[in-house]
């Protein structure tokens, strides 16, 4: 079967390309050299795609099937220049000159991101977006449409990684179009949880209104109780994954600081990214548990920090940074001379305050599949727990407390069977 599907692919390479591919290297260093066919590159409407190849110096393992191998990635990638935006459509990853995987989503349904800077999505986009013409009145009103084949590839919700030279390229194959579903649970709580609402709900830390409760309040808190995902967890039992750094982008400030009465949340400017797990997320806002939520071997720290990315399709990462007693965070104190006693009155902040100041410089980390702490509790949530602790002041911890006039720390949850890694 195997065989068949690449002599199936070897078809579509010599039947589709007329023209000669002219690769131009547009970066290299000691991993990959990423590479552009001047002559694929084609402009309609507002996307322009082109087709780009990436030689890997040492193999990279596939994210779908890591028993299997590749050095060599060519990739039909489709970009909004006027957005800076850009999205994967179709994959094709060799070994030695021999194809080894194949993947692909219509263009139309691919998900446009706006690339990390200097990763080779943003140089290629760059370097292709430089090439555009101005736009011609179109002849027709249809989405970019590559040639059909009678073999369609494998549909992929997370196209293969943005970052990794060889002969012609293959033609672009349409896969089957992605279906549309509904706004899942998780894209409805993001979507809530960046508007500045007043909690009809009355849901609380404590009493009747208290966790062991919330799912009992609205049907839509239900997974508060039923849930096997929940969080937050106690880290004592870990698998050493030897996991990649984080790959942060931490220039845009803090825009506004509101008081919800649950917390105390702040609200970023758009621009900051978390790349994980060959993704993009734009971090929203950072909020505050005192005391934690999360515990390292059963202990407990007076401060959690809780910053909430999400992508494009509302799934969700959040990285949480422990903070310990000691000297005064900088960060912080921009930040509370600013918290306001009205509750869902957000208030801009005069002080330039950035996601960095918050964190440690030292950010290896633990790993866990969890949920949101609070209602609705949404399961599906990547965390990401740094191991180095922050310090605040005594009087920082104890301002925080005086503004929330209570505890706000979800109870520990059970496992259930989840691995953490580090």
């Amino acid at each position: 079967m195997q065989k068949i599907i690449i002599a199936l692919l070897l078809y579509f390479v010599m039947a589709g390309n007329s023209i000669a591919a002219v690769w131009v290297k547009i970066n290299e260093n000691n991993l990959s050299k990423l590479s552009v066919d001047k002559q694929s590159i084609l402009q309609k409407e507002q996307l322009t795609r082109a087709w780009i190849k990436i030689e890997y110096k040492t193999p990279q393992k596939n994210i779908e099937s890591p028993d299997k191998e590749y050095d060599l990635s060519k990739l039909l990638w489709y970009f909004n220049c006027a957005e800076q935006k850009s999205a994967t459509s179709q994959v094709f990853q060799y070994l030695n000159a021999q194809l080894i995987y194949s993947a692909g989503i219509d263009a139309k349904g691919a998900e446009f991101i706006e690339p990390v800077p200097e990763t080779d999505f943003d140089l290629a986009m760059r370097y292709v977006c430089s090439t555009r013409k101005p736009v011609k009145t179109p002849s027709s009103t249809s989405p970019v449409s590559p040639t059909k084949p009678t073999t369609k590839p494998e549909t992929v919700k997370n196209p293969v990684p943005q970052v990794a030279v060889a002969a012609e390229n293959p033609a672009p194959v349409e896969p089957a179009p992605q279906n549309k579903s509904e706004p899942t649970q998780l894209a409805k709580a993001k979507e809530k949880s960046e508007k500045p609402v007043a909690h009809a709900a009355h849901w609380t830390y404590e009493g009747k209104e208290g966790p062991e409760n919330w799912g009992k309040l609205k049907p839509e808190f239900a997974v508060c109780n039923t849930g096997l995902n929940q969080s937050p967890i106690n880290i004592e039992d870990t698998v050493d994954a030897s996991m990649k750094p984080l790959k942060l982008l931490q220039k845009f400030p803090i825009k506004d600081i509101v008081n919800n009465g649950h917390t105390v949340q702040a609200n970023f400017k758009v621009g900051n990214i978390l790349a994980i797990d060959n993704m993009s997320f734009q971090l929203k806002q950072v909020h505050f548990h005192a005391p934690s939520e999360n515990t390292i071997k059963g202990k407990s720290f007076p401060l959690e920090a809780h910053f909430v990315h999400a992508d494009a399709k509302g799934n969700l990462s959040v990285i949480a940074v422990m903070f310990k007693e000691g000297k005064t965070n900088i960060g912080l104190e921009k930040l509370w001379k600013q918290i306001p006693s009205d509750i869902d009155k957000p208030v801009s902040l005069k002080s330039r305050v950035l996601a960095s100041e918050m964190m440690p410089a030292n950010q290896d980390y633990y790993r866990f599949s969890g949920s949101l702490t609070t209602p609705p509790c949404s399961e599906g949530v990547r965390w990401l727990l740094i191991k180095t602790p922050m310090t605040a002041s005594n009087e920082q911890i104890e301002a925080f407390k005086s503004v929330l006039k209570h505890h706000n720390n979800r109870p520990v949850q059970p496992l259930n069977g989840r691995v953490i890694i580090e």
